[in-house]
């Protein structure tokens, strides 16, 4: 199942809001239109039903006050009323005050129900005009207007039917309605715009975060973020500030804690090489006691010699790896430095390759140191049914150099890797196991990075160091 991003995620939240705002927006506008066309109805009613009034008002001027029967007025009015309904564009009826049905229109022909013989006057309230739906007849409004007489009394009632279309709409609402259908586009496109742009804006700031969270190394200084608000971000920038300092402070206690727990694995080494030969020099002391033989007690001199120079040899590697020299760094082609300290070893298979020069800052005695620690271990871990083929390769690359030494030889068991550059590791039948990390500790001193890896046929350590703005390009 695809687990969406919180870009993704943020987009498809701003859309959903803008939808929504849409829905409620667009049901207020069906719902003020549907107002707005019933208020249509009624005023459009109003004014024909004024107009109708007007004319018929009219005609009868010359009658009123005259108390006409019902028959006189079917008489005076009966032949006009299709004149008058198609004039208005609209059926009409007459009635008498007392009700009775004096004369209607058939212009278009309106169904009987909308004029019936007799009309309920309790149902038309007081006052001139009274507007109100027949229940049995769906979609019409009623309008009925009072034709008042000089003594203010009723002498006619006319009765207008309002056909209600829904699908009116008018000229004023249809333009209404088009510029808000505009607006209804440009706010999506805006809105969409908009959504992309904070979406990014959350995703990028917290893909930065993420992206130094990766980063993050115990044994290494790793850089901390500022952000300007004091919003969710900023908190979660603060944090990882926390975070960055909790692990520089936690790295020292660790480091610390290595180095008590190496120095006390050394000591035990150290003590283990040391105790080795005492043990045959207290024999052979023991025995020259006892021998008389000059030649005898010359051998075992001898012997014991050799014991010695042993002895101060581990003390002598034991004293460079704690010495911790002082450096001076400068500002030196590391590529020239490499090739002379290889050049010391060119007969015994060992070959150069550069691709030009690469400054860095080093100690040229210790970057020689280096190399030369480098070398010797790669020709050590040749075989002696082997020829050496020992190769140093330096390459330059964007801020850095890469400098390989490959060799030919048997390599590290892939269960004891982790181990390359730990003080007491050793894969040779003598020695302290102390160079190779020396050359971490110097190259970590020079801001750089070692690491090794097994080939189809022997080994290889690469050295990453920062170089100088005046590497050559």
């Amino acid at each position: 199942m695809a687990v969406l991003t919180i870009r993704v995620r943020t987009f498809l939240f701003m859309m959903m809001i803008l939808l929504v705002a849409f829905v409620l927006t667009g049901t207020f506008s069906l719902y003020h239109f549907k107002a707005e066309n019933k208020n249509y109805h009624y005023e459009r009613l109003e004014r024909k039903e004024k107009a109708i009034s007007s004319h018929i008002d009219y005609i009868t001027k010359a009658y009123q006050g005259q108390e006409l029967s019902p028959t006189q007025w079917k008489m005076v009015l009966g032949g006009r009323m299709d004149e008058i309904g198609s004039i208005h564009k609209l059926d009409l009826g007459l009635y008498h005050p007392n009700g009775a049905l004096l004369a209607r229109s058939h212009v278009f022909a309106a169904s009987d129900e909308l004029f019936p013989a007799w009309i309920d006057l309790n149902a038309l309230t007081s006052g001139p005009n009274t507007r109100y739906k027949v229940d049995a007849i769906e979609g019409f409004l009623m309008g009925t207007d009072k034709i008042m007489a000089p003594d203010n009394t009723v002498e006619l009632i006319i009765r207008v039917p309002y056909a209600v279309d829904d699908n009116v709409i008018p000229e004023e609402d249809y333009q209404f309605l088009r510029q808000l259908g505009f607006i209804y586009v440009l706010l999506l496109f805006v809105g969409i715009v908009l959504a992309l742009i904070l979406s990014n804006y959350i995703s990028r700031n917290m893909s930065i975060v993420g992206a130094k969270l990766k980063k993050v190394r115990l044994n290494q200084s790793n850089e901390k973020l500022t952000w300007r608000h004091n919003d969710e971000i900023g908190q979660l920038i603060q944090e990882y500030n926390l975070m960055v300092e909790k692990l520089e402070k936690t790295a020292v206690d660790l480091a610390k804690s290595e180095r008590e727990s190496a120095w006390k694995e050394m000591a035990q080494q150290v003590a283990h090489e040391i105790k080795n030969p005492l043990t045959p020099m207290k024999l052979t002391l023991q025995m020259m006691q006892r021998e008389k033989d000059v030649d005898e007690l010359q051998e075992m001199s001898k012997h014991l010699l050799e014991e010695i120079e042993g002895l101060t040899s581990i003390a002598e590697a034991f004293s460079r790896f704690a010495q911790m020299p002082s450096l001076r760094l400068e500002t030196h082609d590391i590529s020239y430095l490499s090739n002379r300290a290889v050049a010391l070893y060119s007969d015994r298979g060992v070959q150069f390759s550069s691709e030009g020069p690469v400054y860095a800052s080093v100690d040229k005695e210790q970057w020689s140191r280096i190399i030369h620690n480098l070398v010797k271990n790669a020709l050590q871990s040749v075989p002696a049914d082997r020829k050496p083929e020992i190769m140093v390769r330096v390459q330059r690359a964007p801020g850095k150099g890469i400098i390989s030494v490959i060799d030919n030889g048997t390599g590290v068991p892939d269960e004891m890797m982790e181990r390359v550059f730990e003080p007491n590791f050793t894969t040779k039948s003598s020695g302290m196991g102390l160079g190779l990390a020396m050359v971490r500790n110097l190259i970590q001193n020079f801001g750089g990075t070692i690491d090794f890896e097994n080939k189809r046929r022997g080994a290889a350590f690469t050295i990453t160091i920062p170089t100088q703005q005046n590497n050559l390009s």
